[in-house]
């Protein structure tokens, strides 16, 4: 606060004395130029009458602020208020700043003054001048009002550097309690924000701990559901060993055991395999390789993978695709994507039904959308079908994990995408909402 306060002052002096200056170069040269607008009064004069026009020029002068003088081309005085021509002051009808001797009430005293001099016709040499005492008066007028208004304008700069140091002291002990109790296990608590650079950062900050605080949950919750789903298959594998041993009378019937044993435990390996999975892709690490992206190449590829597979469902694959822009990505993870969302419409499209995959121009960004005539999923569950381990009672009967949306929209976050379910022409549709450039830090927050 104290140097908030001394840089003001220094600021308020500057411009105080720049404030004089410019007062005292105004009032100079407004003597200046009435000195030389007097002097071409003068030489327009009669010359026999000049003397007696220099002697009534000062003498109707009262205050003796202004002086004049005539000199022959010697410089002899021949009339008014000088005796002696002054050594300094050149003959060349300019004004300068000299030291002149002129008359007092007591005797004479020697003045700085403004004057000019110039040379008449017949040579004679006239002096015109004007004493600085005013000059001096009014830099000592602004002067004292200038500090005069400084000593309030010190006052409230410290005053207000109190007032805003005292606030945001306030603030920041605000922002130290909400961060000791979000230390202290209060995760649901934020802080406090206002409209200003604090105010957004504690805006950020609060975006962070959102984000924390989900990723928190999901893995309270990971640790449970990993247990249910992997207690299932090693639990089978137990069953089998234990029933082999004690049930199987040849080796074939003991490689039979080992073979389900090994299916269970490929299972498995698979579950943990996606999950490591989705952790890697959520770290971001794979940002730094991206690079652009044809979408229409990734949607025939994806339709070409399963066409074979939707031929022996007997299924109706359609594809359509617009013609629109590269997009920056990894395109193996977009792949993955559309592949998974295009592996789950041809597993629950009934027999007989309709699959269309496209990709849609939209003036947001492109949209792949994947269409089926299969159940879908009921708007109740359609956000939690996203969660990892999540499977809607229809999905119980097909074969899988329930992490292949969890891997969908792991490599949607990682790219600023989006996912969305809906009606779209009677069928069931998942878009992926894509657009053409990454999201700041702040917009992916």
């Amino acid at each position: 606060m104290g140097l908030a306060a001394a840089g003001f002052t220094v600021a308020i002096i500057a411009l105080y004395w720049l404030i004089c200056a410019e007062t005292m170069q105004y009032e100079r040269h407004r003597i200046d130029q009435n000195l030389i607008n007097d002097m071409h009064g003068l030489e327009r004069g009669a010359p026999d009458q000049m003397a007696r026009i220099v002697d009534t020029l000062f003498s109707a002068e009262l205050h003796r602020e202004t002086f004049a003088a005539l000199f022959t081309q010697g410089r002899t005085p021949l009339a008014g208020a000088l005796r002696d021509f002054p050594a300094a002051l050149p003959v060349d009808g300019m004004v300068h700043r000299v030291n002149v001797t002129l008359p007092a009430l007591h005797g004479v005293q020697n003045e700085t003054v403004r004057a000019v001099a110039a040379q008449l016709p017949g040579g004679r040499i006239v002096v015109l001048g004007r004493s600085s005492d005013g000059l001096i008066q009014l830099r000592v007028i602004v002067w004292r009002t200038l500090l005069l208004g400084l000593i309030p304008g010190v006052l409230l700069a410290l005053f207000g550097g109190m007032v805003a140091s005292l606030r945001a002291m306030g603030r920041v002990a605000a922002l130290n309690d909400a961060i000791t109790r979000i230390m202290a296990g209060d995760l649901h608590k934020r802080l406090p924000t206002h409209d200003d650079a604090l105010g957004q950062l504690a805006r950020s900050v609060n975006r962070m701990l959102d984000e924390i605080s989900r990723l928190i949950e999901e893995v309270q919750g990971v640790g449970d559901d990993i247990a249910h789903d992997l207690r299932t298959p090693l639990t089978r594998v137990r069953s089998r060993l234990e029933g082999g041993r004690g049930r199987a009378a040849t080796l074939a019937d003991l490689s039979a055991v080992v073979e389900k044993a090994i299916e269970d435990l490929d299972q498995t390996f698979s579950l943990i395999t996606a999950l490591l999975r989705i952790g890697q892709i959520e770290s971001g690490a794979r940002r730094e390789g991206f690079r652009q992206v044809s979408l229409a190449a990734i949607v025939h590829e994806a339709s070409d993978l399963y066409l074979p597979m939707a031929e022996l469902k007997s299924l109706r694959l359609e594809m359509r695709v617009d013609d629109t822009g590269m997009v920056l990505g990894d395109r193996d993870l977009l792949f993955e994507a559309v592949a998974n969302v295009l592996d789950n419409a041809v597993k629950f499209t009934p027999v007989g039904g309709l699959t269309r995959i496209s990709l849609l121009d939209r003036p947001s960004g492109p949209v792949i959308r994947v269409q089926d005539s299969g159940p879908g999923v009921p708007p109740a569950e359609r956000d939690a079908v996203t969660k990892r381990f999540y499977r809607t009672d229809r999905s119980r009967h097909v074969q899988g994990s329930g992490l292949g949306l969890s891997i969908v929209c792991a490599v949607l976050r990682l790219h600023g995408f989006s996912l969305a379910m809906n009606e779209v022409e009677g069928l069931f549709a998942v878009d992926i909402v894509c657009r053409y450039a990454l999201p700041s830090v702040q917009e992916a927050a």
